[in-house]
C-alpha cells in the first residue's frame, strides 16, 4: 500500500478520533483544560488512555499498542483539527518514545505501563536559552559522584511539563550527550510553568545543583543519535497536527466566505478569494503528502530520513503562517477573537509554525545535511587528496 493511502485499521482511528472530538470535546471541554494550571484536566487524560491513545506510540509488551509513525500522525491530524490542547504529542509521543527507546529494561517496566494507563505523565526538556531548537547545543552539565550525578542547567519550552510525574533531561558529561530521568520534586530542580500563545502549558526548568541516582541515567554512551530521532518522530507528528488546524482553518474560512455577503453576494464569488483559497487548500495538500512520506521514512536514521523531516517541516511552517495570515484577512476583524473559532485556530497555527523549529531552521538543516552529504562523496571518491589537506 502506497504510504499516501491510509490502510483500513488508519482510517477506523481517524473516524473515531473525528466523532469523539464532534461528540465530547467542545468548547468547554477545551476551554476546562485552557483553564487548568497543568494544561490538561486529569479525567481527559485517563479519558485518553482509554481509546488507546496514549499507548499507541508504545510497544506491546508493555502495555501499548506498537503503532507506527504513520498510525500517530493519522491521530495527531485528528487531534490537530479539533484543537486538543492536552499534551498528547510532547509528553505522549515525543517523551514516551524516546524513554521506551532509552530506558533499560528496569524502567521502562515501571514506567511504559504507568504511561500507556495515564497514570503518570513524563515530558522531555532538551531545548535551552540560544539554542534556535538545535538539539545538539547542549550547555546542561551532570557530573559524576560516588552514586550519583548533578545536573546543572536551564531548559526552555519544556512542553508538556506541567504536571508531569518527570523530566527527561538532556546533559553533558564526559563529553558525551547524557539522558535523565529526573522525577518532580526533585531538590535543585525549579520548574516554572507559563502559558504559550495558544494557551498550551509549558515551563522553563532551572537546574541547579540537582542530584539524582546513578540508575536515574537513561542508556549507555552517547545519546545523541537516539535524542534526534525521538525529536523527528516529534516533529512529524507535529507536522500532521499543524496539517490538520490547516485543514479545519481552510473549512471554516470557506464556510465564512460562502454566507458572508457584501454588495448583495457572497464573498465567496469573488474570483481573487476563490484564487488564495485554492492556494491555501494546494498547500496543506503539498504539506499532508510531505508529512505522510516522512513518516514512511523515519524509521531509519538516514540522511533521506532527516531531509524528508526538515523538508516537511519547513514546509508545513510556512504553510501555517500563510494559514493564519489568509484567515484573518478573509475574516476581517473578527478573525482576531477569541470569540469567534476562527481566532483560536490563528493562535494555534501561530504558535505552531515556530514549535520544533520554524522553516528557516529546518532549512538551515537541509543546507547543513546536503554539506555533509558532499563532504563524504567526496571523501569516498578522493581518499588521496582529502588526507593530505592539513
Amino acid at each position: 500500500m502506497s504510504a499516501f493511502t491510509l490502510n483500513e485499521d488508519q482510517t477506523m482511528l481517524a473516524e473515531s478520533a473525528r466523532k469523539y472530538a464532534s461528540r465530547g470535546y467542545g468548547e468547554a471541554v477545551r476551554g476546562a483544560s485552557l483553564a487548568h494550571p497543568h494544561g490538561c484536566v486529569p479525567a481527559r487524560w485517563r479519558e485518553f488512555a482509554e481509546f488507546g491513545w496514549l499507548g499507541l506510540p508504545l510497544p506491546e509488551e508493555h502495555g501499548g499498542m506498537g503503532g507506527s509513525l504513520a498510525d500517530v500522525c493519522v491521530l495527531a491530524e485528528e487531534l490537530g483539527r479539533a484543537l486538543v490542547v492536552e499534551p498528547w504529542l510532547p509528553c505522549g509521543v515525543l517523551a514516551a518514545g524516546l524513554l521506551a527507546d532509552a530506558a533499560g529494561a528496569a524502567v521502562r517496566a515501571e514506567w511504559l505501563p504507568a504511561l500507556a494507563a495515564g497514570a503518570k505523565r513524563v515530558a522531555f526538556a532538551v531545548w535551552e536559552p540560544g539554542s534556535r531548537f538545535a538539539m545538539g547545543r547542549v550547555a546542561t552539565r551532570a557530573q559524576r559522584t560516588d552514586d550519583a550525578y548533578v545536573l546543572d542547567g536551564v531548559k526552555e519550552l519544556v512542553l508538556g511539563a506541567p504536571g508531569a510525574d518527570a523530566l527527561l533531561v538532556s546533559a553533558r558529561h564526559a563529553g558525551a550527550t547524557c539522558l535523565f530521568l529526573v522525577e518532580q520534586g526533585t531538590p535543585g530542580m525549579v520548574v516554572r510553568e507559563h502559558a504559550l500563545f495558544d494557551g498550551a502549558r509549558a515551563a522553563h526548568v532551572r537546574l541547579d545543583g540537582a542530584k539524582v541516582a546513578a540508575v536515574a541515567r537513561l542508556g549507555e554512551g552517547d545519546m545523541a543519535a537516539a535524542i534526534e530521532r525521538a525529536v523527528d518522530r516529534a516533529t512529524v507528528a507535529h507536522c500532521a497536527q499543524t496539517v490538520g488546524a490547516m485543514a479545519r482553518a481552510h473549512e471554516i474560512t470557506l464556510d465564512y466566505l460562502k454566507t458572508r455577503k457584501q454588495f448583495g453576494r457572497a464573498l465567496a464569488g469573488n474570483q481573487v478569494l476563490q484564487h488564495r483559497l485554492v492556494d491555501q487548500f494546494v498547500a496543506l495538500e503539498e504539506g499532508r503528502a510531505l508529512v505522510r512520506a516522512a513518516a514512511h521514512d523515519c524509521a531509519g536514521a538516514s540522511d533521506e530520513a532527516r531531509l524528508r523531516v526538515a523538508a516537511a517541516k519547513a514546509h508545513v511552517a510556512q504553510s501555517a503562517r500563510s494559514a493564519w495570515e489568509e484567515s484573518v484577512q478573509m475574516h476581517g476583524a473578527i478573525g482576531m477573537t477569541d470569540e469567534y473559532v476562527i481566532g483560536q485556530y490563528v493562535k494555534h497555527l501561530a504558535a505552531a509554525h515556530m514549535l520544533f523549529g520554524d522553516a528557516d531552521a529546518h532549512l538551515e538543516r537541509i543546507a547543513a545535511i546536503e554539506d555533509e552529504r558532499h563532504v563524504g562523496r567526496v571523501m569516498q571518491s578522493q581518499p588521496e587528496r582529502c588526507a593530505s589537506r592539513p
